[in-house]
């Protein structure tokens, strides 16, 4: 439901727009050094744990780190999960028999990639017989109908029991949730550190250029990458703005001029930000660059992956990035083809409220339910809860390293799973097998976004500085939390994709000049007249009933 929510290492995913279609792809992990870690399992939010020295293992098989209690009784689990891996880990690989000693179980994963999980799901609930654990890459229409079956496990009072379960925000939690109760455990990605609008810097400097502030700004600079030969090659090469079909990603540069529930009606009713005035001022001035030439003539038949290349080519001078859990090859590329290229992230407009800040997003990717026929079994369920409170529970980034025995073992084992290199540890190329953590993927709970570090994780140096500036420029900088990611409205789901891929369409023709910008009323009447007005209604009511708005944070 927001835009620009991208879990970059797979290739590129879970952007609103673009993710509304690619949605998070490939997880590359890449951990920093020092230090050792200390008691694990059931460290809180406050990071509270007690201090063990390890010596650092000769041999090339993971410490098992600290055991879990109640464990003597050995459990079968199984579980059913999408993934972006390429390849999918093997089901009978390493870690699962590492999971299997360390947590006493029989762990019986199926992991489906997720170009095909949409289809396999279903299939499997239908059939009744389901697996202990079941994945989801968000909450959805779906979710929503399983749960609301009786399918999930409500998980309510089983929450206080886990810390790292216990430091989940509340807007999380309610994100999961249906009609109060837990249906399923999130899992944590930064609020903070979704897409960001990217300009070249060093393309400023050599045009004389300020960092825009607003759209007249940023149209002038796009327009002067296209024209005024920015790279000092002596050709006319370049293009101001990347931009692919669906209006991926465009240029919304603040909480008002994105596709959020920001801006109200004449009535007072949140609106989806598509048919906003914001919005409109975003269309305007990509309809303004498109017919100077500053896009590409072919964009709404762009794939948005080419038009990335394009940035990161040197040809093209405004992108979105995100500075979370990102590749560095593309970063490399970029520096070799335009070696004195600088990044810097264009800070968000002044809104004609007087806010100013970016969206921020939902704070998780991906959850798993449990199955509602163990609620008689309290001992798997407790079993289960505990695995995922131990993968979760957050491991500071400079204690990700040989020397950490909770980490080494997550992880495989140092030269099998993974491998140090100048001091950062990275996961090795086709080991992910060797790998217990990746059976589940399930990342660690930060105690805040900053805990992650993004930029302690990465070698390269242009890209650690592009990361670095990014997360001090978010130091300061408002997010906006959308709040119909913490609803569940049934309109929302049946009509939202249908509804917006008419103004998507409609707004293309307008950018490209077959549609005039006078007929934006004449759009918004539409949506209204086609089940907008409908949905707006819903997801205003369930909002005043859940007591929930958009908040700032």
């Amino acid at each position: 439901m927001n835009a620009f929510w991208a879990k970059d290492s797979y290739t590129l995913g879970m952007d609103t727009k673009e993710g509304q279609t690619v949605q998070m792809k490939k997880n590359v992990i890449l951990f920093s050094a020092a230090c050792l870690l200390a008691g694990l399992v059931g460290c809180s939010s406050n990071n509270n744990s007690q201090s063990s020295e390890v010596t650092p293992s000769s041999t090339k098989t993971a410490d098992e780190g600290q055991s879990l209690d109640g464990m003597d009784k050995t459990i079968t689990i199984s579980s059913i999960s999408g993934s972006w891996s390429d390849p999918i880990p093997d089901p009978k690989g390493n870690g699962v028999q590492m999971m299997n000693d360390k947590f006493n179980i029989n762990f019986k994963p199926q992991i489906v990639p997720y170009d095909e999980y949409a289809n396999k799901l279903p299939v499997v609930m239908a059939a009744g017989d389901l697996p202990d654990m079941v994945g989801m890459e968000s909450v959805d229409a779906n979710f929503v109908k399983w749960a609301k079956q009786g399918a999930f496990l409500p998980l309510n009072d089983y929450i206080e029991n886990y810390d790292a379960l216990k430091s989940i925000p509340k807007y999380v939690w309610d994100a999961v949730s249906i009609d109060g109760k837990i249906y399923g455990i999130p899992e944590f990605f930064p609020s903070k550190y979704g897409k960001k609008p990217v300009i070249r810097q060093d393309w400023l400097d050599n045009l004389g250029l300020e960092m825009p502030t607003n759209y007249e700004e940023l149209e002038k600079a796009a327009i002067a990458f296209t024209n005024d030969d920015p790279d000092k090659n002596g050709q006319k090469d370049t293009l101001g703005l990347g931009l692919a079909k669906d209006i991926v990603y465009g240029a919304p540069m603040g909480a008002a001029y994105d596709n959020v529930w920001y801006s109200k009606n004449e009535q007072g009713q949140l609106i989806p930000g598509n048919i906003s005035d914001g919005f409109k001022q975003q269309v305007t001035m990509l309809h303004d660059l498109y017919q100077a030439g500053a896009i590409s003539k072919d964009w709404a038949l762009t794939k948005s992956s080419d038009a990335r290349k394009d940035f990161f080519a040197g040809k093209t001078g405004i992108w979105f990035e995100q500075p979370y859990d990102i590749t560095e090859t593309r970063f490399k590329q970029l520096k070799e083809a335009s070696p004195e290229a600088k990044l810097a992230v264009i800070p968000p407009f002044q809104q004609d409220d007087g806010q100013q800040g970016f969206i921020g997003l939902p704070g998780y990717y991906q959850l798993y339910s449990l199955n509602a026929s163990m609620k008689n079994d309290p001992d798997k369920i407790d079993r289960i809860l505990q695995i995922i409170n131990y993968f979760m529970t957050f491991i500071p980034v400079d204690e990700r390293n040989p020397q950490n025995p909770e980490f080494d073992w997550q992880n495989g084992g140092v030269d099998v799973g993974y491998s140090v290199e100048n001091g950062v540890s990275l996961d090795i190329e086709g080991a992910s097998s060797e790998q217990p953590k990746v059976y589940l993927s399930i990342p660690y709970w930060a105690p805040a976004d900053e805990d992650t570090q993004p930029a302690e994780v990465l070698q390269d140096p242009f890209t650690k500085s592009f990361v670095q500036s990014a997360v001090d420029l978010m130091k300061s900088t408002k997010t906006y939390l959308d709040p119909v990611n913490r609803i569940h409205s049934e309109l929302y789901y049946a009509k939202s994709s249908e509804l917006n891929k008419a103004v998507t369409d409609h707004q293309t023709r307008m950018i490209v000049g077959q549609e005039s910008l006078d007929d934006w009323d004449k759009m918004v009447e539409e949506f209204m007249s086609k089940g907008g007005q409908d949905m707006i209604n819903e997801v205003n009511s369930e909002l005043t009933q859940a007591g929930i708005a958009g908040e700032w944070k």
